[in-house]
């Protein structure tokens, strides 16, 4: 529901035409807490990856969303879901170096120095598309949160910290949406930090079997990695 004589783009926190779209992980319990904080009406939908998407793409296609935040979550949107997304937004849990999956493994097996989040628009993809990927984690960046990372973190620790990245980064996200309280001053404002922060993301995509067949290279060549210490979930689940 708008702001009373306002324009239909506008919305408060009583606002019920808002999509929160998670994972069952950290998007069912502490960032819906966070989210409905702000937006208590908003629809909540949870994607697991053992469920089908034809329901939630009906649930997408059921309504004309002023705005989307797609949070921790791995489900890829097809070209017929945007025009109902309203403004599409995505916390992608790692730095633009690593789009797709393997933000809590690469950065350990790579060695990186730095982890984080990235906070992005998200990119319609083409009806067809020319490669795995095209598509996906290629909007235009927000912004980023970067943090140093310890030589001596686990998977464990990655993983802990990159949750706590997302969380804080959703919450300020949340706080400035309601703050602007329109689509149009919200797109204003976060297009023009994209424009001034002109950040880009890598070429690499990387998917779940590529991680897969790392990982089980790992665990042969090195089991007591670093990147194995403190998993807590299968590769790709």
């Amino acid at each position: 529901m708008p702001l009373s004589g306002c324009d239909p783009d506008c919305f408060d926190q009583g606002s019920e035409n808002i999509l929160f779209f998670g994972d069952p992980n950290l998007g069912m319990k502490q960032g819906w807490q966070i989210f409905s904080e702000f937006f208590p009406r908003a629809k909540k939908l949870i994607w697991d990856k053992s469920q089908p998407k034809a329901p939630f793409q009906r649930a997408i296609r059921g309504n004309k969303w002023l705005f989307t935040v797609s949070f921790y979550n791995d489900f890829i949107f097809t070209a017929d879901d945007f025009p109902h997304l309203g403004l599409p937004l995505n916390l992608h849990p790692s730095l633009p170096v690593l789009r797709g999956v393997g933000h809590d493994y690469i950065p350990l097996i790579e060695n990186h120095t730095h982890h984080g989040g990235t906070l992005h628009y998200m990119d319609p993809p083409a009806k067809l598309r020319c490669g795995f990927g095209d598509g996906v984690d290629t909007g235009r960046i927000i912004r980023v949160s970067k943090r140093e990372l310890s030589p001596a973190a686990t998977y464990g620790d990655i993983r802990a910290l990159n949750q706590q990245i997302m969380l804080e980064m959703l919450t300020e996200l949340c706080r400035q949406m309601l703050r602007l309280g329109s689509v149009a001053a919200a797109h204003g404002e976060l297009g023009g930090e994209a424009e001034k922060n002109s950040l880009a993301w890598a070429k690499r995509y990387i998917d779940c079997q590529t991680i897969k067949d790392c990982v089980a290279a790992l665990r042969c060549a090195d089991p007591g990695h670093r990147a194995l210490r403190d998993e807590r979930s299968t590769v790709c689940s």
